[in-house]
């Protein structure tokens, strides 16, 4: 279909094409999202609801609301629960079809980079029932970045969280342990700009702080 051809056809990018399809062009809510998920999990629907934050002009006003709930997530993770549950406030959150295949269709770098990597190994692991909630107390810590209104909080993170549901999705165990070790510089981009923000005001992480990251990753 032309809203979905975008996306190369692995295992990955077929869980969300097939789950952009379902919706059939309609809006929905996140109960719609966890009921059509159904025992596909948190992966899935973690994924989806980090995506898109995550690309490099995120959605404006989404990471306050979405972030909140992929902390809840990442709690019932943290848990051990086995089945996502969303809380009723949260549950009646809006996620317009636009945004959602918006998002996916201009996913092409990260799905493509997570794809190069990503396949079910270590398999124990990705279940293990001490590892596992470490992933969601991790997902919690970087979900609450994300849910800041502050320039530069919301893509590093988010994409982190994105690259573990991907992990937590395919059972990749060794992906799982590459995102954690990513987490810290996440983590790092995000304290630097609410240290900025609070230091210099917001206006400084977009004319100080970006460019030198920029900068520093040889990307100017």
């Amino acid at each position: 279909m032309s809203q979905t051809s975008a996306i190369p056809d692995t295992r990955l990018s077929a869980e969300l094409n097939d789950f952009l399809e379902q919706l059939e062009g309609k809006d929905s809510t996140v109960n719609d999202l966890v009921n059509m998920i159904g025992d596909r999990g948190f992966g899935l629907l973690i994924l989806l609801l980090a995506l898109p934050a995550a690309l490099p002009i995120p959605a404006v006003g989404y990471g306050t609301p979405f972030g909140i709930l992929l902390i809840t997530l990442g709690a019932q993770i943290a848990l051990g629960r086995e089945a996502p549950w969303v809380p009723r406030k949260l549950g009646t959150l809006r996620v317009p079809y636009k945004l959602l295949s918006f998002s996916i269709k201009n996913a092409r770098f990260p799905l493509r980079a997570v794809e190069l990597f990503i396949r079910p190994r270590l398999s124990g692991l990705a279940s293990h029932r001490i590892f596992l909630p470490g992933v969601g107390v991790m997902i919690m810590l970087l979900a609450a970045m994300m849910s800041m209104p502050i320039p530069l909080t919301n893509t590093a993170p988010s994409f982190v969280i994105f690259m573990l549901a991907a992990g937590i999705l395919e059972e990749d165990g060794l992906f799982l342990l590459f995102g954690l070790l990513l987490a810290p510089v996440a983590a790092a981009i995000a304290g630097a700009a609410v240290y900025y923000a609070f230091t210099y005001g917001p206006e400084a992480v977009e004319t100080i702080l970006k460019p030198e990251i920029k900068q520093l990753l040889g990307l100017e």
